[in-house]
């Protein structure tokens, strides 16, 4: 099979999102059975494996009748991990929804895992509510769940791993991240949304069994994954959803849903090869003692069971026992592995456990803000729970805090360094991060309408762009082709997809990469349009095939909040045909793009954004000619006054012709690229020319900006020293 019939044949068994698109979204408990019809798709050959193993596992247990009670005293420990992806860029998108809550506590898991063990133990007060003669069939389990304490590479953990990716939304196979070995671990994922399945319909968790997750790729697949909101009774959570990873264990652990291998409880009568849990079809509601006799005309049905779906489950059956403890024993999917003495020491667990001193980490759900605006800076260390921290904020207020998720605003604009230290028994650590925080100035950083030819790196490197998943596909300058002259600025879109980690192909995974604008002032520009030139053909013919887009937003608080404004997606995306990876452009493929932009946009400080989500054949796309257009006021201009550095680019001298028009004084600044003034001199009005000794002034060689202040506006112009 060659790599286009594998995107096309995983895209169709995981993705579902073009589904989702079309049909309305409905939410339901478990998609295991939907997951497992679509690998059944995908390889026919899983109905063999599955019957070879369950052939195994019926044979064990008739040799092994007879001989497991509630008395057995062997209770076999499973090391588990959990995996907590965050997605920033929802975020982002959406910050007064506060959807940075899918990164979830460990408060929150601690719980969860109180909540398992529980129910595996049959510890649980509301086994007093079974109904119908079933309480004498409610069954311990003899299984414990530990969070690990040491990593596959033997480093300390508290069996907790944070990840910060895209795929925490429209989640699915794609999304098992940084999978542990399935043999010596539980893999459990925690995401923000799933892709839609069949239907529209969306899971809140699934896993898979034993018997279908044999090969290397299952490997990959093979534990639990979940929604954020679905974990545990606090939090993002609730009581009523806290028993869905007792459910998805389950079917880990090789049970069915009580009616069988399909998602359509209430249709049809039947059963999942476990000789006391009765016939039945299934409930998505509790019923009444009464009511559930639907399969059974002489007895209820148990509807209170785990794996049913009437949300009023409290128990497991001797039989469910049995098979859970049979597939502990399989060495199928490396099940006889976890529970074993050696794989204990491996993973710091049942006796072997350490403590660790945490890692720190933070991030903040909104990067890009105004000067003076509130940033809140959110905890993310791992490892372990800190008890204390200590934060430092470079031109913060305030500048330090022992806040756990602080509050600071800052006064200059630019990037600031944020330092973390947090520590609890067993040590500290420290992380330092430059760039974590971008400060918008209180100006326009552009002189005038924006007119961006890319014609050097320099001006490439006053554009932010963000890179979401620290990978190989980000926007860069390119200095071989363009629009009229060479210089653009291109993201190497075909990378996405062979840069993912463990070789797993990311089906339904769309990658976004952000290219930010310069704060421009348009507060005197009127009927305001923004026109550029871009460039980008496909690698798939089939216009159903071609998923990615271009969106171009525009932010009023300087990239805190983003409303869209144009969408190039599809066939309409294409204007260059069908080119191989790594396509270049020639001077015909490029087309210009026109969008008119509101009056709303008539004010000091806006950012526009280009962001380009990928698809499965997404090529390279190439961006130039970026250009605000519009009619400019006639007091800015006459009012404005005017600048000029002489050379540009400069050596050691700079000489700078300025008139501050209409000014009787204002000030002359130099700033570096963050932003921080470095120099600042008082001018006076009038026209006049200055000297300066740029080597006595302590600018070296780089990209600095040189701004003229006044009381009626601001110049800026971009000075390069070699």
């Amino acid at each position: 099979m060659n790599l286009r019939s594998i995107f096309l044949s995983l895209a169709t068994t995981a993705a579902g999102l073009s589904t989702g698109l079309v049909h309305a979204q409905v939410q339901g408990p478990c998609g295991t059975d939907e997951m497992r019809q679509r690998m059944i798709a995908q390889n026919p050959d899983l109905l063999r494996q599955e019957a070879e193993a369950e052939h195994g596992l019926q044979a064990y247990l008739q040799a092994k009748a007879g001989l497991r009670s509630d008395s057995d005293t062997i209770t076999y420990i499973i090391p588990v991990v959990f995996h907590i992806l965050y997605d920033p860029s929802f975020q982002e998108n959406n910050p007064s929804a506060g959807s940075d809550a899918h990164n979830i506590t460990n408060a929150q898991i601690f719980d969860q895992m109180a909540i398992l063990n529980r129910d595996y133990a049959k510890l649980n007060a509301d086994t007093s509510v079974i109904c119908c003669g079933f309480g004498t069939r409610a069954a311990k389990i003899h299984v414990q769940f530990q969070l690990a304490t040491k990593d596959p590479y033997g480093n300390c953990t508290n069996g907790i791993d944070r990840i910060t990716t895209q795929r925490s939304s429209n989640a699915g196979d794609y999304s098992k991240l940084n999978s542990w070995f399935r043999d010596r671990y539980l893999n459990v994922w925690s995401v923000h949304t799933f892709a839609a399945l069949d239907g529209g319909f969306q899971p809140a968790g699934y896993s898979q069994y034993p018997g279908d997750v044999q090969d290397a790729y299952g490997a990959l697949r093979d534990g639990v994954i979940l929604l954020h909101d679905y974990l545990g009774s606090n939090g993002t959570s609730n009581v009523s959803h806290s028993r869905d990873l007792t459910h998805e264990v389950g079917h880990y652990l090789n049970l069915q849903h009580p009616w069988g291998n399909n998602n359509a409880p209430g249709e049809v009568c039947g059963d999942d090869a476990v000789d006391d849990t009765p016939i039945t079809k299934g409930w998505q509601y509790c019923p009444s003692p009464a009511e559930s006799h639907d399969c059974n005309p002489d007895s209820a049905e148990n509807y209170q069971n785990y794996m049913d779906y009437s949300y009023c489950s409290v128990m497991f059956t001797k039989g469910q026992r049995d098979r859970m403890r049979a597939a502990l024993e399989s060495n199928i999917s490396g099940r006889s592995s976890l529970w074993k003495d050696g794989n204990h020491s491996f993973t710091g667990t049942a006796g072997y456990e350490q403590s660790c001193a945490p890692q720190a980490d933070f991030y903040t759900v909104t990067p890009f803000v105004c000067t003076g605006t509130p940033v809140q800076f959110k905890d993310n260390s791992t490892r372990a729970v800190p008890t204390s921290w200590s934060w430092s904020f470079e031109g913060g207020t305030p500048a330090t805090s022992t806040d756990q998720n602080p509050t600071v605003t800052f006064a200059d604009p630019g990037a600031h360094a944020v330092t973390l230290t947090c520590e609890n028994g067993s040590g500290s650590n420290s992380i330092t991060k430059q760039h974590s925080i971008q400060i918008g100035p209180g100006w326009s950083e552009v002189d005038g309408l924006l007119n961006e030819p890319f014609n050097n790196l320099s001006a490439f490197q006053t554009w932010p762009n963000v890179n979401y998943e620290n990978n190989g596909s980000y926007w860069n300058w390119n200095g071989q082709v363009g629009h009229n002259a060479p210089g653009c600025a291109k993201l190497n879109a075909s990378e996405t997809y062979s840069l993912v980690q463990d070789g797993f192909t990311p089906n339904g995974f769309q990658d976004k990469d952000l290219l930010l604008t310069p704060i421009m002032d348009l507060s005197n520009v009127s009927s305001i349009q923004l026109s550029f030139w871009y460039a980008y053909a496909s690698r798939t013919s089939a216009s159903e095939e071609i998923t990615e887009s271009l969106q171009i937003y525009s932010s009023t608080d300087c990239g805190k909040n983003w409303l869209v404004r144009e969408t190039l997606s599809g066939p309409e995306l294409v204007t260059a045909g069908i080119a191989s990876a790594g396509y270049t452009p020639t001077a015909l493929d490029w087309r210009q793009v026109t969008v008119n932009l509101p009056p709303t946009l008539k004010t000091s400080h806006v950012r526009l954004k280009f962001e380009y989500t990928s698809g499965l054949f997404s090529n390279d796309i190439f961006l130039d000619d970026v250009n605000i257009l519009g009619t400019v006021g006639i007091q800015e201009r006459s009012q404005s006054g005017s600048m000029t550095l002489m050379p540009n680019p400069a050596t050691d001298h700079l000489t700078i012709a300025l008139d501050l028009a209409a000014s009787s004084e204002g000030s002359l600044n130099f700033l570096d690229m963050t932003g921080r003034t470095i120099y600042q001199q008082a001018v006076n009005g009038g026209e006049q020319q200055l000297e300066f000794d740029l080597s006595k002034m302590g600018i070296t060689s780089g990209v600095y900006l040189v701004q003229l202040k006044d009381a009626n506006g601001q110049r800026i112009e971009r000075l390069v020293v070699r």
